[in-house]
């Protein structure tokens, strides 16, 4: 059996898939959920006790700075670097400053406790804090290298980019030599900087944002062997492998107030939420809402073909007539008619009956 969320609203971007190993536990939110990709936006409440001896930690990387103590908005941290390297205690909360922006992946260290979950979460007023492989480069940043090969600085964390926006289209990764951009959107990373073909400066030559993908082969949130972790309030996108990768013996983890969106198309897994963990496999993650279908078609409560459930409960189970089984969730509210999201997303599940 595999448990599952129930109804939701909202509009969804792309579809994609989740991977399930063993059953997944899910509770009734207290608000709304808009999916987009393969998971959603969450809109709940996620009450919790911590415990007396919490500390509440602050980041932001516009004002920020790791050399300050980030026990105060007014001495936050910078970069999540920084807080990967920290040794968090059960009941902590570490908040992220609305409205900035982070080209890095965050994979918590420490697990909490019952109870005293450890609170990834927002602060302040505006955007969510965005976690993105997206990085615009300054138009004013290039320099000719010879010919037509022109390069421009990127952030100290790129250390591979397999992917090149410029504009709408997507570039040509070629090996990393300046003789090998023979062509437009042709580039290649090396030493620090981003390399591309243009004839003239590349701000004017294509007119465009080019955005080299910061976030190559790792996942945005890495979840690994951790545990009564609770994150919301987070916009994670442009990734070209996973937005929320759980692993190892994960378990006792909340995805709330969430969107993944914008998951690069190029990508070979680009997954918004994918769960593949140790035996015995978890037995809380906590997701919501949705109506669950065989195949992606016949959406609306006016059609039940191929109708596996529409669901009100706070959880519920799907029969497994097969080791390996695929399924197809869409979101909608409760207005009348329901309004559904877009696009469907995939629940793959692969683990023996």
């Amino acid at each position: 059996m595999v448990e599952i969320p129930r109804k939701v609203d909202g509009c969804a971007d792309r579809q994609g898939v989740l991977r399930l190993r063993k059953r997944i536990r899910v509770a009734t939110p207290l608000a709304r959920l808009r999916m987009t990709g393969i998971w959603g936006v969450v809109i709940l409440l996620v009450m919790f006790r911590a415990n007396a001896s919490a500390t509440t930690y602050y980041v932001s990387s516009s004002a920020g700075s790791d050399a300050s103590n980030g026990t105060s908005a007014s001495t936050p941290w910078q970069t999540i670097a920084h807080v990967n390297a920290q040794t968090f205690q059960p009941g902590d909360s570490v908040l992220f400053k609305r409205g900035d922006v982070w080209n890095e992946s965050l994979a918590p260290a420490s697990s909490g406790n019952s109870g005293n979950p450890i609170t990834f979460d927002a602060y302040g007023t505006g955007a969510a804090p965005n976690l993105t492989g997206y990085y615009a480069v300054p138009a004013t940043a290039w320099v000719l290298v010879t010919g037509n090969a022109w390069k421009a600085p990127v952030p100290a964390s790129y250390t591979t980019v397999n992917f090149c926006l410029f504009g709408s289209v997507w570039g040509q990764k070629v090996a990393a030599a300046s003789s090998n951009l023979t062509a437009q959107w042709d580039f290649y990373l090396a030493n620090g900087f981003i390399y591309v073909y243009s004839s003239g400066n590349p701000a004017t030559f294509y007119n465009e944002p080019i955005v080299p993908m910061a976030l190559s082969d790792v996942p945005v949130i890495n979840i690994n062997g951790k545990s009564w972790l609770t994150f919301q309030h987070f916009l994670v996108n442009w990734f070209d492998q996973y937005g929320v990768f759980v692993q190892g013996t994960s378990d006792h983890l909340v995805f709330a107030n969430m969107e993944a969106d914008s998951m690069i198309p190029q990508g070979t897994q680009p997954l918004g939420f994918y769960l593949d963990e140790s035996a015995p496999g978890p037995g809380d993650i906590k997701i919501y809402n949705s109506e669950v279908r065989e195949n992606d078609y016949g959406w609306g409560q006016a059609n039940d073909r191929n109708l596996l459930g529409r669901f009100n409960t706070q959880t519920f189970s799907l029969a497994r007539l097969a080791a390996t089984q695929n399924y197809f969730l869409r979101l909608y509210d409760g207005s009348s008619p329901p309004k559904y999201s877009r696009y469907s997303a995939a629940l793959h599940v692969d683990y023996p009956l």
